[in-house]
């Protein structure tokens, strides 16, 4: 019977102090793997959400484009890009678009997206008597993930019937 208990000692194995250590180890190193993992998804939600951002702000300007350049009425002051003699700012009293608001909210998912419009007259006061041309600014900004972020996109609109100067 000795032999036996004897030969029952011999055996090599883990302790469980050697697995819990051996565990503990293993916990530790995958808790760097877990936040890398972390900042990877949250980095990869972030590009996908400024990316439909720049899709909308896209697609309202090729919306804006596609309108006759008088539909497109001004929404503010009037931009000079040279000085001028007279700095009085004219504004212009024609409404925004014709079928869009100047500011628009859509959901997608849990992100509120809202989108703005800016239409602004570009007047060379060098040249009074060129043809005036509009910049379109659209912004579209979002609230999630935190913490948001706003997109840009502009593009100048010009008379391709010269007549109407």
């Amino acid at each position: 019977m000795k032999e036996r208990f004897i030969q029952f000692r011999t055996h090599d194995g883990f302790t469980i102090i050697e697995t819990l250590i051996a565990l503990s180890l293993l916990v530790l190193a995958m808790i760097p793997l877990a936040m890398f993992l972390t900042v990877g998804l949250r980095t990869t939600v972030n590009a996908g959400t400024q990316m439909y951002a720049r899709e909308l702000a896209s697609s309202e300007i090729d919306k804006i484009k596609s309108l006759d350049y008088d539909a497109v009425g001004l929404s503010g002051v009037s931009t000079y890009f040279t000085p001028a003699t007279n700095n009085q700012q004219v504004r212009q009293e024609n409404g925004y678009f014709t079928g869009l608001t100047p500011h628009q909210t859509f959901q997608n998912g849990d992100t509120v997206y809202t989108i703005d419009r800016d239409v602004r007259k570009v007047i060379n006061t060098s040249r009074p008597s060129a043809a005036a041309m509009k910049r379109v600014t659209v912004t579209v900004s979002w609230d999630r993930p935190e913490p948001g972020g706003t997109v840009e996109l502009s593009t100048l609109l010009g008379r391709t019937d010269m007549s109407g100067t």
